[in-house]
């Protein structure tokens, strides 16, 4: 079986996938390979999926993003994500997480999330967050701040989150509001402050650090990004071999220390879902995507 993914090693969906790789291996007995195809907003690797034969050993791991968010920001998608691509079950969520660097919150009275937005709606002050793609989540997500908010902040996107990371530790750009993986060991050591998670409420392996839910005065209570990750197969999937993978997918969850591993990169397992219930998913957070992607104003030729 092979697992394809839009990132390269060490990004969010890679991570995922190494941790599946081995947890399916142990659950079905069936070499697993993860296989990187990155580049075109994730287009490729979703593209070779959508071409693969519809037999169970091409699988992609891809974020609720490609679903939602990347159909609004291409003129002219060169697949159709609702018909050319299965999303079998929700495996992984994860959320964003605000980060800067201890010395320049010090530095200019970053104590909280509140005081980094009001510091940022002063006259002539002016944030700059690195986000690993343009019209990635974090792109998105911090243009919708900026406008509810008032807070001046310019995104600058990156080909990917390794570089805009290191430019923070470095002291190139004031904030990263990206996904967690890569983020938690600089957390951990102390070199970056967490200041806000994406979702609404908190979560548990930060459970100091804030939601969005709690910034209803920054107009920002409603916002929950949760980047969760759907197991998809190409269209016309047999329905014998879509419930084969999912008995294997519900074998892998039960495999000792997976759920923590992902814990301790920042993610989380989720029940998984079955099709129908994807869909149902995917539906119903259409809305915030879509003002997401107006509001970075963010446009893919």
């Amino acid at each position: 079986m092979k697992l394809v993914v839009p990132n390269p090693p060490g990004g969010q969906s890679d991570t995922i996938a190494r941790l599946y790789a081995d947890a399916l291996q142990a659950a079905a007995g069936q070499s697993v390979v993860v296989e990187n195809r990155t580049g075109a907003n994730g287009l490729i690797a979703m593209d070779a999926v959508a071409r693969a034969p519809a037999d169970g050993q091409t699988l992609g791991i891809f974020s609720v993003t490609a679903f939602n968010a990347l159909p609004a920001m291409m003129a002219k998608m060169p697949l159709d994500v609702e018909r050319d691509l299965f999303p079998l079950t929700s495996i992984v969520t994860s959320t964003t997480l605000c980060v800067v660097t201890a010395e320049r919150a010090r530095e200019r009275g970053w104590t909280d999330f509140r005081a980094l937005v009001d510091w940022a709606r002063k006259p002539g002050n002016e944030l700059t967050n690195g986000a690993a793609a343009s019209g990635g989540a974090s792109h998105l997500l911090c243009a919708t701040i900026a406008k509810r908010s008032g807070a001046a902040i310019t995104v600058v996107p990156y080909r990917g989150g390794a570089a805009a990371l290191n430019d923070l530790l470095a002291g190139s750009i004031d904030m990263v509001f990206d996904f967690m993986p890569a983020l938690m060991p600089h957390v951990a050591a102390g070199k970056l402050v967490p200041l806000a998670v994406g979702m609404r409420e908190r979560i548990p392996l930060l459970p100091q650090v804030p939601g969005m839910g709690e910034f209803a005065d920054l107009n920002l209570a409603d916002i929950d990004l949760q980047s969760w990750n759907a197991l998809t197969a190409p269209a016309n999937l047999p329905a014998p071999v879509a419930a084969a993978i999912l008995d294997g997918v519900r074998k892998a969850n039960a495999q000792p220390g997976l759920e923590e591993k992902l814990r301790q990169s920042g993610l989380l397992m989720m029940p998984p879902l079955d099709p129908a219930g994807v869909q149902e998913r995917l539906a119903r957070e259409r809305p915030l995507w879509r003002e997401m992607v107006a509001a970075s104003g963010a446009r893919i030729e």
